[in-house]
């Protein structure tokens, strides 16, 4: 079955946008509607892993570098305008689902030709995992390009994704 996509305006229901929504926006890449994501974000949904994603960037940026403090500032604009009450945060319970939630999907990729091979893979499958637990037992719809959902959205029961594409401009 082919991949639901994103249109051109903000789903109704409970969205929770996944950090490449942030990512391409902040950055101009992708359609317009991710920019009135960034817009809308008070009434929109956030894993916390997402957060913790978000805030990678800040620590993996050079301090030193002359545009660090720019894309740190738009960073912590975006992060500032997030509502706490809308950060879906697991549970142990939810930790452990994702764990072995990943440890599925590799599996499944790996049969499809897609090795998990380095820590990074593993961290971003585990958060991706996270997610998708938390975006399927709130019967939330997930807004995302990482084609790990494709995978996820078949394990999770439930689970909504709508994807984009990044090539398409706005």
């Amino acid at each position: 079955m082919a991949p639901s996509m994103l249109g051109t305006t903000i789903p109704e229901g409970p969205v929770l946008v996944d950090t490449n929504v942030f990512i391409n926006a902040l950055s101009g890449r992708g359609p317009k509607v991710l920019r009135t994501f960034l817009q809308d974000l008070p009434r929109l949904f956030v894993a916390a892993p997402t957060r913790a994603e978000l805030a990678w960037v800040r620590g993996r940026l050079d301090p030193d570098h002359p545009g660090t403090a720019k894309v740190v500032a738009a960073y912590e604009t975006v992060v500032s305008r997030i509502d706490p009450a809308k950060v879906l945060v697991p549970t142990d319970a939810d930790w452990l689902l994702g764990g072995e939630l990943a440890g599925t999907a590799a599996r499944v990729m790996a049969g499809g030709g897609r090795r998990i091979a380095t820590a990074f893979d593993r961290v971003e499958l585990i958060s991706d995992a996270l997610t998708a637990i938390l975006a399927g037992k709130s019967g939330m719809t997930v807004v995302t390009e990482d084609q790990d959902f494709e995978v996820l959205a078949q394990l999770v029961p439930g689970l909504k994704v709508l994807f984009y594409d990044r090539s398409v401009g706005g």
